[in-house]
């Protein structure tokens, strides 16, 4: 058990914690007030709140609603107990709505930037149900383990990329400072350079001569950055997010790893709802939109539709091998024949994040070897292109001495 765990459960005992502050000065009091906490609050809205933030905020909620303890007064708990100073802000605003007369899903609906959809539906469904300290614990699980897949997902690709800015570094390095210095030295050896040698100063001389005044070198990497930062643009707009989503699920060996997770999201969001008595309408709806694929964002929206209408989940995902495996439809018509979505999905979940977790493992098994032979491969063209020349030179001295 956490350490702010414990101090919740200490604070849960107390009639008042307020009354346990210690009374500073007014003057004093007043001073810290307009300095302090105007400089936390501005330093506030720069922090980000990770997904252990809410996680730790719904588990905590949900022991205190379960002790009796009233929705304002836990969040008033929480408020004090929370060291992220944007996320307590965040508290401080739904536990005002919540005293200006709003629900609390409603109060979280005020915040639907850092609440998801489906943990506001879910929280919506546990007041109507009167259920809501077990509908926390489950949006608690189930944020955690959403927020592995995606750390796992994520972990994954670091270390290659972050191999591949090294060695991109490395080689901006080589061609603007250091094989300028060495060109001199060929040039004092004399006879014809090698091709590959050729190559690596013709690159080098681009690089560091300019254009406009600019060294090129300089031109390529704003023009990399640039790319960069269009692409991420781009990505970020509504036809840009569901072209990128199509593209990497075409993938030889990512997409597929992308496709399990958001089976796995999908599987894992909808068996949590229909658990907390959300209908299997609106429950598809609001895993359509927290799936975070923008793909399987549009097909989930489609089979909702369909149930609307009366068509059964896996009629509508019959013959569609590219989104849902068979044996996921196979699943979802024997949940929907025994009415037990929420346990049958809840076992997919388990099992396709399983999968995505063996994935991320051979996928970081595969990596290293693969990123071993592009270092080797780039180092070798390094040393041979510098190094064929002097030997060559050595042994023409070496014949002409003979």
């Amino acid at each position: 058990m956490s350490p702010t765990t414990l101090h919740i459960g200490a604070s849960i005992g107390q009639e008042e914690l307020a009354k346990a502050r210690p009374v500073e000065p007014e003057h004093k009091a007043k001073k810290s007030e307009n300095f302090m906490d105007g400089v936390n609050k501005y330093l506030a809205r720069f922090s980000s709140i990770k997904d252990e933030d809410k996680v730790s905020f719904f588990r905590l909620m949900a022991t205190m609603v379960n002790a009796g303890i009233s929705i304002t007064k836990a969040l008033r708990i929480m408020e004090d107990q929370t060291e992220n100073l944007h996320f307590r802000e965040i508290v401080h605003g739904v536990m005002l709505k919540i005293e200006g007369g709003l629900s609390f899903s409603e109060a979280l609906g005020a915040y639907g930037k850092y609440f998801s959809e489906a943990q506001i539906g879910m929280v919506e469904s546990g007041e109507a149900t009167g259920r809501l300290n077990q509908t926390m614990l489950q949006i608690a699980t189930e944020t955690e383990k959403s927020s592995a897949l995606s750390k796992k997902i994520k972990g994954a690709m670091i270390y290659p990329i972050t191999v591949l800015v090294i060695l991109a570094g490395a080689a901006y390095a080589v061609m603007t400072f250091v094989m300028p210095k060495i060109k001199d030295v060929f040039a004092s050896l004399g006879g014809k350079l090698p091709v590959m040698t050729q190559v690596l100063i013709n690159a080098s001389d681009f690089m560091v001569s300019t254009s406009y005044g600019i060294p090129n070198s300089l031109l390529i990497v704003g023009g990399v950055v640039v790319v960069i930062v269009a692409f991420l643009q781009w990505k970020r707009t509504k036809s840009g997010r569901m072209i990128w989503a199509e593209i990497t699920l075409r993938f030889p060996v990512f997409g597929n790893l992308v496709r399990k997770a958001a089976i796995a999201r999908f599987c894992r969001s909808l068996s949590t709802l229909t658990n907390s008595g959300v209908s299997i309408v609106k429950a598809l709806y609001i895993t359509a939109a927290s799936v975070g694929n923008p793909v399987y964002e549009k097909r989930i929206k489609l089979i909702a539709e369909d149930v609307k209408r009366g068509i059964a989940m896996g009629e509508n995902m019959k013959d569609d091998e590219k989104h849902f495996p068979s044996m996921v439809v196979g699943m979802i018509n024997v949940a929907e024949q025994t009415a037990q979505v929420d346990q049958i999905t809840a076992k997919l979940a388990d099992f396709y994040e399983d999968e995505v977790d063996d994935m991320v493992k051979n996928l970081s098994s595969l990596m290293e070897p693969l990123i071993i032979v592009v270092l080797g491969l780039s180092v070798g063209f390094l040393v041979i292109a510098v190094m064929l020349p002097i030997l060559q030179s050595s042994d023409l001295a070496g014949q002409s001495g003979d």
